[in-house]
């Protein structure tokens, strides 16, 4: 399935952050509030509007290749100082540990896995060498229309891919029903569904000669010297052998455009059309293609006679150049200089304030092509979401699903909900760009449109409550009220789908469903009500809370009685109280529901839980049942007119909930942290007694020994685009 990277990344590496207590404001790239990009809405950046030649000089100075790519280009990516890369990579000591590679090895320096006895020598240290140092690609301006233009192909692949599975469930039906009626037909379908897909592809490439400034494809690659000298020998003696395959259809020719002198491969599309149109002749008896399709694709495939394409490559002193393109004469070029290339843009948002330090890569997006790529996955689902559809109500009409509308409804909602928010992320499209460089440690940085998910223009109220030194797991975050909303609607359409069609399938007698299973769902059916009861408790008490909230887990707790010595963990988390009365009515709920589970869950020998004990200090109620491992492992609910939180043990809850409510200066409204240390310290701790776990605390100390933990942080910057930052940190 396609993913749209630019929306999926950071929200994956920040939700799922790993991060370390201690503070790296020096290394962040501006302060909260700040942003390198200026006090221009990043809406209305005018991408030809000029940038200071200082900060482009200094720019060209650390990110060199990008300075030959035109101002113009849609999108670049690039990895720098690849060497150094995979040098570090070999430093871990994870790899050192247990590397193994086959290229020249250093005898004298081996490394020890440890083991419960003593060192046992084992592999030696090993190197790769690579002949790329750094490398970069750029696509040029026509990709953002391109992909406007695609969308029909997109909604298209994800309707065919659905109804390939619906094709492929119906000829699966059939296998297991015994039947052996003739089912080529149903396969010929499955086959003209992604022909038919195959002709929207085709028909969205265009390569007639165009008149854009700046090539489709550039890249660039500054190579070491050897590889330099390698490279231009090949080039200077390329040929195509007399009896290859391609000859007549592939010329290659030296040629110099706009200055810079070229190794040219020209593609004839007339006689590649041709030789398609061949190949495909050959192999429309084996495939079952239609005569439509195949005319379609023929249609589409004569475009090719307009055709030109060219692969033209050459030297920019030790740095390699190549361009794909349909009009060399024009598009073969390289930026005259730094201020002529992207590096000048001003919504090109490199975190400039870190240029001093070693640059690792880095991707810039415009504002059309960050479009254009969210508008491909609207179109994605869009048919995805119409195949998936017919999927279902085939699969509910064979599974006897006596009322399939609830389903349907719960599908059609879901639908509504995920294009929506794509359509609003579409609507605030931005220029995006990611940049990574090393400062003790790894820091990445993305500046990116709003994602909707995290309130980033203030910080959480409840970001008093801050980590300490012992800390392993801390958040400070506002979680956006609409997506809460939509995550509860989207739980519901899910649980409405399983449960119609999970029932179906256990009562149907032809599905392979054990015992147990089948005795477990008249119970559930009887469950149902509770269970909604039980949902709707929990969407009282998120109406009586804020979008604040913060969490925290340390290693501070009284030693655990299943690990010797090692303390327990303490957590907390906390939000900030909106309307205590609907919390109580939350509870209550929660009350009347557990009384109902008990009673179905022991079988009538228990009529409802013991009532939870209660106490009140000062303004803090807590709410808790007795631990029989003790008060240090029990979870606790407090609750006061500004802050509610579940914690163990009481102690440290108590502790949270009455943290002073000053904000403390320069935090960002969204804060992760994972710190590795008191972690391994634990576990060496608790193998000490221990010798079942002695070998994988090892295991893992070496895995985690050369990282501290790592830090995340989100704020919204001045031209309005998201700002995150994540630095994992060494421990080195």
């Amino acid at each position: 399935m396609k993913k749209h990277y630019f929306y999926s990344i950071p929200c994956f590496a920040l939700t799922c952050a790993l991060a370390a207590c201690s503070d790296d404001n020096k290394s962040s790239s501006a302060k909260a509030g700040q942003d390198a990009a200026g006090l221009t809405p990043a809406a209305a950046l005018d991408p030809s509007a000029p940038v200071a030649s200082d900060l482009v000089a200094k720019r060209a100075e650390r990110l060199g290749l990008a300075a030959l790519f035109p101002r113009d280009m849609g999108m670049v990516a690039g990895v720098y100082d690849i060497p150094g890369i995979i040098k570090s990579v070999q430093n871990l000591n994870m790899v050192k540990t247990w590397g193994n590679c086959s290229a020249e090895q250093n005898a004298d320096e081996s490394v020890a896995i440890p083991g419960e006895d003593a060192p046992k020598p084992v592999r030696a240290k090993c190197s790769v060498n690579s002949p790329v140092i750094d490398a970069m690609i750029g696509f040029g301006p026509e990709w953002a229309p391109w992909m406007d233009s695609a969308q029909s192909a997109f909604t298209g692949m994800g309707l065919n891919q659905m109804q390939g599975m619906l094709s492929a469930y119906k000829l699966y039906q059939a296998s297991a029903d015994g039947a052996k009626k003739d089912n080529s037909a149903e396969m010929e379908a499955m086959v003209n569904r992604y022909a038919e897909m195959l002709v929207q592809w085709v028909d969205s490439i265009d390569l007639r000669p165009s008149q854009a400034a700046t090539a489709p494809v550039m890249v660039a690659a500054k190579l070491t010297p050897e590889a330099v000298a390698q490279a231009k020998a090949t080039l200077k003696d390329a040929n195509l052998p007399e009896d290859m395959e391609l000859h007549g259809i592939v010329s290659l020719y030296d040629k110099t455009y706009n200055g810079l002198a070229c190794k040219v491969a020209e593609v004839d599309c007339k006689k590649l059309r041709a030789k398609l149109e061949e190949e495909l002749e050959k192999a429309k008896d084996n495939i079952k293609v239609s005569q439509e399709n195949m005319n379609r694709l023929k249609a589409a495939l004569q475009r090719l006679d307009e055709s030109k394409l060219y692969v033209a490559v050459g030297f920019v002193d030790d740095t390699l150049v190549g361009f794909v393109t349909t009009n060399p004469e024009k598009q073969v070029r390289l930026a005259a200089s730094p201020q002529d290339s992207v590096l000048a843009r001003p919504d090109f948002s490199m975190a400039d304030a870190q240029l001093q330090y070693p640059a690792y890569g880095l991707i810039f997006a415009d504002k059309a092509c960050a479009k254009g790529l969210i508008n491909l996955d609207i179109a994605y689902y869009k048919g995805m979401f119409t195949g998936l559809k017919d999927l279902m109500q085939t699969v509910g009409t064979d599974w006897k699903i006596a009322d399939l509308a609830p389903s349907m409804t719960a599908l059609d909602s879901m639908k509504g909900s995920l294009l929506g928010l794509y359509e609003k992320v579409a609507q605030n499209a931005t220029p995006v760009s990611y940049y990574a460089w090393q400062d003790q440690g790894v820091h990445v940085e993305a500046c990116t449109y709003p994602l909707e998910f995290y309130l980033l223009d203030a910080p959480s109220s409840m970001n008093s409550v801050r980590p300490g030194t012992d800390t392993v797991l801390y958040s400070s975050f506002r979680i956006n009220p609409q997506i809460v909303d939509m995550g509860c609607t989207l739980y519901e359409n899910i649980a409405q789908i399983v449960w119609d069609y999970g029932n179906a399938y256990i009562s149907n007698p032809k599905h392979d469903v054990s015992d147990q299973i089948r005795m477990v769902a008249p119970m559930l059916q009887m469950a149902r009500p509770t269970l909604e009861e039980l949902w709707k408790a929990y969407k009282t008490a998120l109406s009586g809370i804020t979008d604040s909230g913060a969490y925290i887990v340390d290693m501070k707790g009284a030693p655990s009685p299943m690990l010797k010595n090692v303390p327990a963990p303490r957590f907390s988390l906390v939000y900030e109280v909106k309307n205590r009365a609907a919390l109580g009515e939350a509870w209550q709920k929660v009350s009347d529901a557990a009384k109902t589970i008990v009673t179905l869950a022991s079988q009538g020998k228990m009529t409802e839980l013991p009532a939870p004990k209660s106490s009140v200090e000062g303004d803090v109620t807590t709410y808790d049942y007795e631990c029989p491992l003790g008060a240090d492992l029990n979870p606790v609910v407090a609750v006061t007119d500004t802050r509610w939180a579940v914690s163990m043990p009481k102690a440290f809850g108590m502790e949270v909930i009455k943290e002073s409510m000053k904000a403390p200066g320069q935090v960002a409204p969204l804060e992760f942290q994972f710190n590795l240390v008191p972690v391994r310290d634990a576990l060496k701790t608790a193998a000490e007694g221990n010798k079942d776990i002695q070998k994988a605390v090892k295991t893992l100390d070496v895995i985690t020994s050369d990282v501290t933990g790592v830090h995340a942080t989100g704020r919204k910057g001045a031209d309005g685009r998201d700002v995150y930052h994540i630095h994992v940190i060494s421990a080195k």
